[in-house]
């Protein structure tokens, strides 16, 4: 586990799984994430969980519990062919505690737990435009913006761009040294 001020994140639990069926259902969420809104079955929360909790060489995936509550999850991809190369994901699902810098916060702890006991060397993420709050949280964290596919994905409506954002190792010491 992995303990913030007022974050931890830990494994996921089976109790979890009503709660992402629950923000799987939320059109506004669907659409952030860049998915076309859909009737999400509870298998597929069911299905999500058991692929989070199962080991993977890969990946490593984190429920972000606030207060005792599940309000999402955010993981960590690597991939052997880039070594020191990181991808980060990260929802929070319940609407409520959107703004209220919980985000920032798991986003926080994510990167200084893969800089300092992974050796990450780089941490990118993929994001879409019409994601503003990701978009302002990953820049609050020190994230680049490094470039834009654009108008590549349908989104609520219209063709939307996809930005690709990343933090090198470097950048990270230069944020841990000024806090």
């Amino acid at each position: 586990m992995i303990r913030g001020k007022r974050v931890l994140l830990r494994p996921m639990k089976k109790e979890d799984i009503a709660v992402q069926h629950d923000f799987n259902q939320d059109i506004t969420i669907q659409v952030l994430n860049g998915s076309f809104p859909h009737v999400s079955p509870l298998e597929r929360a069911q299905e999500f969980y058991e692929n989070c909790t199962k080991r993977d060489e890969y990946s490593e995936t984190f429920a972000i519990e606030v207060d005792g509550k599940y309000i999402g999850f955010c993981s960590l991809r690597w991939g052997k062919n880039y070594p020191g190369s990181y991808h980060l994901g990260i929802l929070i699902g319940n609407r409520d505690l959107w703004g209220k810098g919980y985000g920032r916060e798991a986003v926080h702890l994510l990167l200084r737990h893969c800089f300092h006991y992974y050796g990450a060397r780089r941490i990118g993420l993929i994001t879409n435009a019409k994601n503003e709050r990701a978009i302002g949280c990953f820049l609050a964290c020190g994230f680049i913006e490094e470039g834009r596919m654009r108008k590549i994905k349908w989104i609520d409506g219209e063709y939307t761009d996809m930005v690709q954002m990343g933090m090198l190792r470097e950048e990270w010491d230069i944020i841990q040294s000024q806090e």
